[in-house]
């Protein structure tokens, strides 16, 4: 219940702080601050908006620093039963499925290249 209304009170501040700098970016003494400051496109609607999403996400920002982390602990893997040279030939076995899919797309790839390499070879010669 406390989370819920964390977050509900972490929105709700968001979209009013969001709203009143907004509302101070756009109003007379706003532009005329931007203006000497040297900002003047903040005191735009779309610069207001642009900065009112900045001070959201710096708002979210706090929000996750605030909250308290739970770190999520993953289950250790128990290694398979049966003799230890079963579990390093299983091991060299992925090791090697892995190896031979890395050499199949070169290969394939080199294939491939030459086979277009040719071709264009072909389309350059009619060409000439």
């Amino acid at each position: 219940m406390t989370k819920l209304l964390r977050g509900l009170g972490f929105l709700v501040l968001s979209l009013i702080i969001g709203e009143v700098i907004k509302r101070a970016l756009t109003s007379g003494p706003g532009r005329g601050l931007l203006g000497r400051v040297g900002h003047p496109e903040l005191a735009t609607l779309e610069g207001a908006d642009a900065a009112s999403k900045k001070i959201k996400q710096g708002i979210e920002f706090v929000r996750s620093l605030a909250s308290p982390k739970q770190q999520e602990v993953a289950p250790r893997e128990r290694p398979p039963a049966g003799p230890r040279w079963l579990r390093v030939v299983s091991d060299a076995s992925e090791m090697l499925l892995a190896t031979g899919g890395v050499l199949k797309a070169v290969t394939d790839f080199i294939r491939e290249d030459e086979r277009l390499r040719k071709q264009f070879e072909r389309l350059g010669a009619r060409l000439d």
